[in-house]
């Protein structure tokens, strides 16, 4: 597996680890401080999304295959570029709400790294 790629995904994995933390242990951080308010339900329900995501791109590390890690980075780039579309429109709609400045910025920093390494593999000929 080429370097960036398994770089890429060990951001993934802390990333989606950090989400977990956040959504289990902080929730009432988002819920004071964010446009959609608190609903513990459906924070731990995310939480087990970011558990599912963990697992993936673990698995991803750990077979060492080019083919399914780039499979994994492609829906993990997507899902960045969602989440931080997502923060972006709750900043928009009410822009004191301060929870939402860090995972717009952090997603679309991912999603810029992930379309970058996956651009730099099919470039050359890795993907």
């Amino acid at each position: 597996m080429p370097r960036h790629l398994r770089i890429f995904l060990i951001v993934c994995l802390v990333s989606f680890a950090a989400a977990f933390v956040v959504q289990t242990i902080f929730q009432s951080l988002g819920a004071q401080r964010s446009h959609w308010g608190g609903n513990p339900g459906w924070q731990r329900e995310i939480a087990f999304w970011n558990i599912s995501a963990i697992i993936i791109a673990a698995r991803a590390l750990q077979l060492g295959q080019t083919a399914f890690a780039v499979a994994a980075s492609q829906g993990f780039s997507a899902l960045f570029l969602l989440l931080g579309t997502n923060h972006l429109f709750a900043f928009l709609a009410e822009p004191s709400a301060q929870f939402h400045w860090p995972p717009l910025v952090l997603n679309y920093i991912g999603f810029a790294f992930g379309a970058r390494t996956l651009l730099g593999l099919r470039k050359h000929g890795e993907a």
